[in-house]
């Protein structure tokens, strides 16, 4: 079972300051990584030489001998005060589908566009949802780029019971990725906070788990952590994979960028090193 890492593992140094693309290559590789997950972000996609940009970066890798396995479209949604508007966005998320086919990548997550409300219908939720993922599931299969629908986070399990989002129940999420023929994308965290059981809802999900994103947190918010810290039910999820026959890497959606820098190799090692007690686990080292 291959490692996958965000590309956003190291972007920034302490100081804010931008890190090279290559160096962040050198970085994952020397953790242990071999592959990794593209996140596509607005700015990225709307800047004047976006194309010459991507495929630098997919041909350093190359050159680095790292695959990019995954991508994540767009969801840095636009704000009434933004920069951008949703005809921008929607533009990026279109260029962004074309470089995850440029890349050959096996499949990009999306998320639904939900939010947490105390005024919760499912139903109107669900067409909602639904009216606004058709458009890009229609560029993706034109394009012919698998999509990946992600599982959302709740409020936290403290949170009042009266606010709920739509896309964190798994009944939720496979009648969406079913009436859009679209694939699942698993967060783990997401699932740890929205009290889903790991087991159980990944076993359900099956043959349509196309990616995961793998990560920890204490089930109140969505930290990102390295697996083994938080109090995700990582036997839960193992046994989930295994009954799925998950046959994708696992993709650590976890980064280092709030760490010292003299922090980072390690805990980046730890992160390969979890991933791979995590394979063991599944029974695919």
């Amino acid at each position: 079972m291959k490692l996958c890492v965000t590309s956003d593992i190291v972007s920034k140094r302490e100081d804010g300051s931008a890190i090279p693309f290559q160096e962040t290559l050198r970085f994952l590789k020397n953790a242990g990584f071999e592959e990794i997950d593209f996140d596509l972000t607005v700015p990225m996609l709307l800047a004047s030489d976006w194309r010459e940009a991507f495929r630098l970066a997919l041909a350093q890798a190359g050159d680095a001998g790292v695959r990019f396995r995954y991508a994540h479209l767009p969801f840095d949604y636009p704000r009434p005060d933004g920069a951008y508007d949703w005809d921008a966005f929607f533009l990026a998320s279109r260029r962004a589908i074309e470089l995850a086919v440029e890349a050959g990548v096996d499949c990009a997550a999306i998320h639904p566009h939900t939010f947490m409300t105390r005024d919760y219908d499912a139903a109107r939720e669900h067409d909602e949802a639904l009216r606004f993922l058709a458009p890009y599931r229609d560029a993706a299969r034109e394009a012919g780029l698998a999509l990946a629908l992600e599982n959302m986070r709740g409020p936290g399990r403290s949170a009042p019971k009266e606010i709920m989002r739509y896309g964190t129940e798994t009944d939720d999420l496979l009648r969406l990725a079913d009436e859009l023929d679209v694939g699942v994308c698993w967060d783990t965290g997401h699932a740890n906070i929205s009290a889903q059981d790991q087991r159980e809802s990944i076993a359900r999900i099956g043959a349509r788990l196309l990616m995961v994103h793998v990560n920890d947190n204490f089930a109140e918010d969505d930290v990102h952590i390295a697996p083994f810290i938080g109090n995700v039910d990582w036997r839960g999820v193992a046994d989930g994979l295994k009954a799925a026959n998950y046959r994708g890497s696992l993709n650590l959606e976890v980064g280092c960028n709030r760490l010292p820098e003299a922090l980072r190799a390690g805990y980046a090692a730890y992160m390969a090193a979890s991933a791979r007690t995590l394979a063991e686990m599944i029974g695919n080292p």
